[in-house]
């Protein structure tokens, strides 16, 4: 049965008679059913259309499901409230943002060449809950049919792990050793400008090494619901372009941070440390897509009842790249890191109650927005907040 075009894998579900034929003939293989019954990780069996035919006990319990009903017919993406699963008439596998999902590709792989694949997935939801697992495809044929056998692993945990050990950790030990460092030189310094200036130095430092704290910890506790805020009314959109551009020369001493020319100013309600945050984290992202000698440049200007933030590097992020760029834990730098630009997202929009998005081009880079409202009662409820302090 035909649904329209797609921008990646095929569109087309089949008729509600032959999907109720395979779910029928899947179910005669008794020993499918009974394997597949006493593994713990949820698993499905997928027709040609990647649609499910068969799903076990877990899968059940995962969904809530009360029936087979409720399941049969549908696509993993669906399944999962995938926020893209539903950008096209023909569902999960079907949008450009698709190309890139590893549970669409070892699908598609299994079925073409016959093979299991293994590929890593990630997957936000409807709801705003990051995912990732790790997909399992292989090709199952029974009574003259081909069919996919489809599971996943939740591997969240492992990516978790991964980020303490390759990034926190890192950071943490780098400032730990620049703080002993300076105050080994300070026991030796010799005149007062010197003391004055590597206290100054370890001071920086272990405010620095405490925001890094912080932010994991609030990452954590944001991911999990329990993030409150701390509401500063008043905020000025140019005094947190001059605490970023600060930061950004005790952090990157070799690459340029400007504030632009023609920044507006506006005032508004926010909590401070998690909008420094993330606006830190989108002029590390510039300043790590830079070359050297390039000008990263951040901006504000005020909009109706919206203020905007900006930045800019002059780098440009390949369409794979783009349609990946939120998703927790992705990144072009290596393993543990993916964390920055998922959390502007995160920070950004479902504790600000603003949007994060950005615009890319090989003739004029690549510019990172966050918009805030101006309006604290549109902004935030009691449910988001508690007073600064709490």
């Amino acid at each position: 049965m035909s649904q329209g075009d797609t921008m990646f894998a095929p569109a087309d579900r089949s008729e509600p008679g032959e999907l109720k034929q395979d779910s029928e003939r899947v179910a005669r293989a008794g020993l499918v059913d009974h394997v597949t019954h006493v593994i713990p990780s949820p698993v499905l069996i997928l027709n040609g259309w990647r649609q499910v035919v068969y799903a076990n006990d877990s899968v059940k319990r995962m969904l809530g499901a009360a029936s087979d009903d409720e399941v049969l017919g549908r696509r993993p993406g669906e399944l999962l409230n995938c926020i893209h699963a539903c950008e096209r008439a023909a569902g999960c596998g079907t949008s450009e943002f698709c190309s890139q999902c590893g549970a669409v590709r070892a699908i598609l792989n299994a079925q073409s060449r016959q093979v299991g694949t293994a590929q890593e997935c990630r997957i936000t939801t409807t709801s705003g809950a990051a995912y990732e697992f790790m997909a399992w495809a292989s090709p199952f044929g029974f009574d003259g049919h081909r069919y996919v056998i489809f599971t996943l692993a939740d591997i969240r945990h492992q990516k978790r792990r991964e980020v303490l050990e390759e990034t926190f950790f890192h950071d943490v030990n780098n400032m730990l050793t620049s703080i002993v460092g300076h105050a080994e030189m300070l026991g030796e310094a010799s005149n007062p400008e010197e003391t004055s200036r590597l206290a100054s130095s370890i001071e920086v430092a272990g405010r620095e090494l405490a925001a890094q704290v912080g932010a994991q910890r609030n990452l954590l506790a944001a991911e999990d619901g329990r993030l409150g805020l701390e509401l500063e009314s008043g905020v000025s959109g140019l005094d947190m372009l001059a605490e970023l551009t600060d930061a950004a020369r005790r952090w990157w001493p070799d690459t340029a941070v400007v504030q632009r020319q023609s920044c507006g100013d506006f005032s508004f309600t926010t909590d401070r440390s998690l909008l420094h945050r993330v606006l830190f984290n989108m002029v590390k992202n510039a300043v790590e897509a830079s070359q050297p000698g390039d000008v990263v440049l951040v901006g504000c200007s005020p909009r109706t009842g919206l203020g905007i933030f900006t930045v800019h590097n002059r780098g440009f992020m390949p369409r794979c790249v783009q349609l990946q760029v939120f998703q927790r834990s992705f990144s072009t730098k290596g393993r543990g890191r993916g964390v920055g630009t998922y959390s502007m997202k995160l920070f950004g929009e479902k504790y600000l109650k603003g949007r994060v998005w950005f615009t890319t081009s090989e003739e004029h880079g690549t510019t990172f927005f966050l918009s805030v409202p101006l309006r604290a009662s549109e902004t935030f409820s009691a449910s988001t907040c508690r007073p600064a302090g709490q």
